[in-house]
């Protein structure tokens, strides 16, 4: 039986981001190889992951890789809008439930921090060169999202959350971000077999 792996991100971005490690970590290997189909899905944002992602999954993903494939779903999302939340936009123990009632063998959930921004200004260094900022450019703003769009400001760029970066992500270096955000990272590397 082979394996399969569907990543379901929030944006473009992520898009970007997660191919960019997932790439990465085939260099960890020896042989450079996985021996997993990957798949990476944009949801369009946390409220996805409760329809757009389950209708993916079993609209596209099931269809073009058969009955013969295990699958494991990553969800892969910012913590922030449930950090303060009374009603959080999203059940995750639900969201699990329906993807293993539709075939998931196994569902992994990975989260970053706050935001995907936090992890993206570990390298700040990168992002700057990328914008053509001074190096000592200071960095204000109260969460990553926002320091990133002060950021891009500063060098006349807007910067949307979610959509393509435009190079941004190809600057980063993801070695770094990945060894600083590994916890997080680690369900994802065993289902790669990293670890």
């Amino acid at each position: 039986m082979s394996k399969c792996l569907v990543l379901f991100v929030e944006g473009d971005t992520e898009v970007e981001f997660y191919k960019r490690v997932i790439s990465n970590a085939r260099q960890k290997r020896a042989d450079g190889r996985f021996d997993i189909y990957i798949e990476c899905k944009n949801v369009r944002g946390v409220g996805g992951f409760k329809n757009i992602a389950l209708r993916k999954f079993i609209k596209e993903i099931k269809p073009k890789y058969g009955k013969k494939c295990e699958f494991s779903v990553a969800l892969c999302r910012d913590t922030d809008v449930f950090e303060l939340s009374t009603k959080p936009p999203v059940e995750w123990d639900e969201v699990e439930a329906v993807f293993k009632e539709n075939g998931a063998q196994q569902v992994i959930h990975i989260k970053a921090k706050h935001s995907i921004e936090d992890w993206f200004l570990i390298d700040l260094d990168g992002i700057i060169s990328f914008l053509h900022l001074p190096k000592k450019t200071k960095v204000s703003g109260g969460n990553g999202y926002d320091k990133l769009k002060k950021l891009f400001k500063q060098a006349n760029r807007m910067y949307y959350k979610g959509m393509k970066s435009n190079g941004m992500i190809e600057r980063l270096d993801i070695d770094k971000i990945a060894q600083n955000v590994q916890t997080e990272l680690e369900p994802l590397y065993k289902v790669l077999g990293i670890y």
